[in-house]
C-alpha cells in the first residue's frame, strides 16, 4: 500500500491539531514547517504562540506581542473569535471579519490538565463552530505524552500526528484509538503496526492521522506521512 503525503490544504475551515513524542523528535520543527507551508498558501493571517518556556517558533511566531508564557489569554481570544463568528452570521459579506488565526500551544503540560484550562476540551468538541468561514482558527498543541491530552480531545481532534512515543502503553492506546478505525482484527492491526512504522522510519517523519475523514475504507484513506524537511 503505498504512503500518501499529507496536504495542508485538507484541513478543515478551523481545526484541532495534536502532535505527540517524545523529546527532540522534531515536534517543533515540524510545526513550524506546517505554519510556513500554510503562510504560503494564505492560511494564516496572525500566527500566536503559548509556550512555558518561551522559546522557539522565531521563524513563524517572532513578534514579542504574539508570544504567551500561560493560557491566561486564550480564553478572551476564543470570546473574540465567538462574537465575530455571530456577527458574521448577520453581516453582508464585505462587511464580514475575515481573520485566520493559527495558535501554538507547547511546553504548558501542567495547564493543560488543569481543570481551569477545560476550554480545550470544549474547542476541541465546539472549536470548528466558533470559527466559520471567513474565519479561520486553528490549533496546534504539542506534548510528550498521550495520556496529556483528555480522551475527549483525541477523539474529537481533527489530526492527530505522532512518532516515537516512549510508552509502550500510550502507543497502543494510540493505535486503537485512531490508526485501526478500519481494522480490528489482528491481521489489520498488524498492517496497521507496519504501515505507522513505514511512515516513521525516516527522520521528522511523523505519522498523521486525520480524524476528520468521513467514508475511510482503507488505511491510507485516513494515515497520511507529515514530514519536514531535512536541513
Amino acid at each position: 500500500m503505498d504512503i500518501i503525503d499529507f496536504d495542508i490544504n485538507d484541513l478543515p475551515n478551523s481545526s484541532m491539531n495534536l502532535i505527540i513524542s517524545k523529546r527532540r523528535a522534531g515536534k517543533s520543527y515540524l510545526v513550524e514547517h506546517i505554519i510556513e507551508d500554510m503562510k504560503r498558501k494564505n492560511l494564516i493571517d496572525v500566527c500566536l504562540l503559548f509556550s512555558g518556556t518561551g522559546a522557539g517558533f522565531e521563524r513563524v511566531c517572532n513578534d514579542p506581542e504574539c508570544r504567551f508564557d500561560s493560557l491566561d489569554k486564550l480564553v478572551g481570544i476564543v470570546e473574540n473569535y465567538k462574537k465575530m463568528n455571530s456577527y458574521n452570521k448577520q453581516a453582508t459579506k464585505s462587511k464580514q471579519f475575515k481573520i485566520k488565526t493559527t495558535i501554538i500551544i507547547d511546553d504548558l503540560a501542567q495547564d493543560l490538565k488543569s481543570k481551569k484550562f477545560s476550554i480545550l476540551n470544549n474547542l476541541a468538541i465546539n472549536g470548528r463552530h466558533y470559527a466559520y468561514s471567513p474565519l479561520r482558527l486553528d490549533f496546534f498543541i504539542l506534548g510528550q505524552s498521550t495520556t496529556l491530552f483528555s480522551r475527549s480531545m483525541r477523539l474529537n481532534a481533527d489530526t492527530i500526528s505522532f512518532t516515537q512515543i516512549p510508552s509502550f502503553k500510550e502507543f497502543e492506546m494510540l493505535r486503537d484509538e485512531c490508526l485501526c478505525m478500519t481494522c480490528h482484527d489482528r491481521e489489520g492491526r498488524k498492517m496497521a503496526l507496519e504501515y505507522y512504522n513505514r511512515i516513521v522510519s525516516e527522520p521528522y517523519s511523523f505519522c498523521t492521522v486525520e480524524m476528520f475523514r468521513n467514508n475511510i475504507h482503507c488505511l491510507s484513506d485516513y494515515i497520511k506521512r507529515l514530514k519536514a524537511p531535512s536541513n
